[in-house]
């Protein structure tokens, strides 16, 4: 460890968007952040569209909101340069599923929705959106971000915990696991992972078929 490193109130492993959003919390509150991301690039086709797109439930959309981040949000997502989903293009817009069970927008009145949860307003965004957006709040607060320093383990010292990264060691007073389901600092502090293994995987796939009416496919006007 360096001697002139810093000892951080506290350390956030991993820059998904709840470090990010907590990185943001923390600096809100005064204390000095630091946030450990093991990629070492932002950037992947899996945060993009369409198989970045994730729904915003009511307390994330309120939370955002709340913070003046939902413009912002929908700013960048709206950017003409994005990548646009398939489903964007066609003649009947999809606007979401129950059960598996797919409906449209054309077939929602929304002129009858006389109560509503949380803010009117995009509940669904991609995931290299949302992180941008929230990335770019935590650093203007005064957030540290370190990405490819993965989180190897931890030694905790009285009121101090020590925790590896890359070759680096960095000194903290809390530090805090985001790092997904195979969180390794849930590893490293011996705490058990509680629930069972995915039974369902699904995959996305755009095909053209040759001959859709053989198949008894209609082709949607």
């Amino acid at each position: 460890m360096n001697p002139s490193t810093p000892t951080y109130d506290a350390i956030i492993a991993g820059a998904g968007p709840v470090g990010l959003f907590l990185a943001c919390e923390l600096r809100l509150g005064g204390c000095s952040v630091l946030v450990l991301e093991q990629a070492p690039d932002p950037r992947s086709p899996f945060k993009t569209l369409p198989f970045g797109l994730r729904g915003l439930t009511v307390p994330t959309a309120d939370a955002l909101d709340r913070r003046d981040l939902l413009e912002s949000l929908a700013a960048h997502a709206a950017n003409p340069a994005a990548p646009e989903a398939h489903w964007m293009r066609q003649h009947r817009r999809p606007a979401g599923h129950f059960a598996g069970i797919q409906f449209f927008h054309d077939k929602i009145d929304k002129a009858r929705w006389r109560y509503r949860l949380g803010p009117a307003k995009s509940a669904a965004a991609d995931m290299a959106s949302i992180e941008a957006v929230l990335t770019a709040r935590a650093e203007a607060l005064g957030a540290t971000i370190r990405r490819g320093y993965a989180v190897k383990g931890l030694e905790e010292r009285g009121d101090e915990v020590l925790v590896s990264a890359g070759d680096d060691v960095f000194p903290c007073r809390w530090l805090v696991g985001c790092d997904g389901a195979h969180s390794a600092v849930r590893k490293s502090a011996g705490i058990g992972f509680t629930g069972t293994d995915p039974e369902f995987t699904g995959y996305s796939v755009r095909a053209v078929l040759a001959n859709p009416r053989s198949h008894g496919v209609l082709k949607s006007s």
